[in-house]
């Protein structure tokens, strides 16, 4: 060691910025005499670089209320755009020439989603009053069943009532916002609702196909799928007497708005509100409690109509599978 401080000493160009002796090269200066003091310069220099890295207290709470700011803005520019106002800005006039600017792959997108009842999620998108839970209902002035019919009723009147309601729903499912125009919310619904037919339905399946019968006719399937207004039509009938003749009375006050603005014919206009006060007094009858035994013959048919609408689905995903299978290059030549 005194050899080679004396040798530094006399030939040494450089010194150590540690322990301040004087070196002649880099090799001399990686010698086991400044071992530790270029240990502890690489340390320090590393620690240096992490300090600088770091970010204290104040700086994180700055980036915070900077992002914060960021957020808060872009939520502002990015409100969710309402349909009716885009519709609005489109001059779309109608469904039909909505249905023709979709495009070939939109329209099978929208048919698809129909067809497995996956489109039933946009009824959640409103909030319709038979969906709540414990509703109070006002009874009105409704005249006793008994001074309209003092003959026993037939035992399928309940059917003729499920077409009212099933329409009713079917229209408020359709145009919710439109019953403030009153000569189309109400020609939607006298066209599914089959006041004139002289059938007397036995069951509610027979109700419910004779219903998509006329729904189909009318084109009006493509809105909704029927299994959604089913169910639909389904809830309101278990609010029980009282919210059937909400319904009866909200018709009869839409009919009279229309018959005020555009005459109807007057033997028309009697026989249809006769018939809805009709209903309105059956069901807060004794035969009201029918209601109940209606409500778990239409989850029946509800119950068959998803499962066929499942299987036929699947049969036709499966066809369609089989459709893809490349044949065998012989069978494929023999074909």
């Amino acid at each position: 060691k005194q050899w080679y401080q004396r040798r530094v000493r006399d030939v040494g160009m450089y010194k150590c910025p540690r322990c301040e002796l004087p070196y002649c090269s880099l090799s001399c200066y990686k010698g086991p005499a400044h071992t530790s003091c270029s240990e502890s310069f690489y340390r320090e220099q590393v620690e240096e670089e992490l300090r600088q890295r770091s970010v204290s207290k104040i700086e994180q709470d700055k980036m915070v209320q900077v992002l914060q700011r960021e957020h808060t803005y872009s939520s502002d520019e990015e409100e969710e755009l309402d349909l009716a106002a885009l519709l609005q800005d489109m001059e779309v006039k109608s469904e039909e020439e909505l249905w023709g600017m979709l495009t070939e792959s939109e329209r099978q997108g929208f048919i698809k989603s129909l067809k497995t009842g996956s489109i039933t999620t946009l009824l959640k998108a409103k909030e319709f009053w038979w969906n709540k839970e414990n509703m109070v209902y006002k009874p009105t002035k409704t005249v006793k069943f008994e001074e309209l019919c003092p003959k026993e009723p037939s035992i399928h009147m309940k059917y003729l009532l499920l077409n009212v309601i099933t329409s009713y729903v079917h229209v408020e499912i359709i145009h919710p916002d439109k019953r403030d125009l009153f000569p189309e919310y109400w020609g939607i619904f006298i066209q599914l609702w089959s006041w004139q037919c002289p059938n007397v339905y036995t069951t509610a399946e027979s109700a419910c196909i004779a219903y998509t019968d006329i729904a189909n006719s009318a084109g009006l399937q493509q809105f909704i799928p029927l299994s959604g207004v089913f169910e639909n039509t389904c809830k309101l009938l278990k609010h029980g007497p009282l919210a059937v003749e909400r319904v009866c009375c909200e018709l009869v006050s839409v009919l009279n708005k229309v018959h005020k603005t555009s005459p109807l014919q007057k033997v028309e206009y009697t026989k249809i509100k006769k018939k809805l006060q009709f209903f309105a007094s059956w069901c807060l009858s004794k035969h009201g409690g029918s209601l109940s035994s209606l409500c778990l013959e239409l989850e029946i048919y509800i119950a068959k109509l998803n499962s066929d609408n499942r299987k036929f689905t699947a049969d036709r995903d499966s066809g369609i599978r089989t459709d893809k299978i490349k044949k065998p290059l012989i069978e494929e030549l023999e074909s």
